[in-house]
This record gives structure tokens, C-alpha cells and sequence, in this order.
């Protein structure tokens, strides 16, 4: 095994968080919400990247945070997901 894989890397580090207030505002059409969905995915993935890397270091508390992050993108992309296939977000697939 290579030296570089020994090195405890932060990937996290420079990770910038969504604020759940870019999630409050309506997306005013197919377009700009397909945009919403990118970016919620991109998050998605940056989040589950951080939370394994938290786990693969032993790191309780930030796997922990990653994994709460985690669950509130999810939800709120969901969220998006049920808005654009059905058109009524009050019809979630979290239940």
C-alpha cells in the first residue's frame, strides 16, 4: 500500500454546506428546478463521501454531523424529486 494512503486526508475540509434556506425558495420552473436537482445530487454525493471518509477515520462526531447533513439533503431532494414527477409537494415518498 502506497504512503498517500496512510495520510489522514480531510476531505470535508472545503466542502461548502447548502443552507436550507436555498431550499425555502419556489423553483419558478422546469429548468431551474432540474438545476436544484443537480445540485441537491452533487450535495447528496459530497455528503456521503464526507460521512464515509468520518467513518473510515474512526471520527464518531463528524461521521455523525455528515450522516444528519446527510438526512436533511436527502429529505429536501426528495422533496424536489416528488415536486417535478408529480407537481404537488405535500406527495412525498418519505414516509
Amino acid at each position: 500500500m502506497s504512503s498517500r494512503h496512510n495520510k489522514p486526508r480531510r476531505l470535508d475540509a472545503d466542502l461548502p454546506e447548502l443552507a436550507t434556506s436555498e431550499w425555502d425558495q419556489p423553483t419558478p420552473g422546469p429548468d431551474d428546478a432540474m438545476r436544484e436537482l443537480q445540485r441537491g445530487s452533487e450535495a447528496i454525493l459530497r455528503l456521503a463521501t464526507r460521512a464515509h471518509a468520518a467513518v473510515a477515520r474512526s471520527d464518531e462526531a463528524g461521521a455523525q454531523a455528515a450522516r444528519q447533513s446527510l438526512e436533511t439533503q436527502l429529505t429536501f431532494t426528495t422533496a424536489l424529486i416528488d415536486e417535478l414527477l408529480f407537481g404537488a409537494p405535500e406527495r412525498s415518498t418519505l414516509h
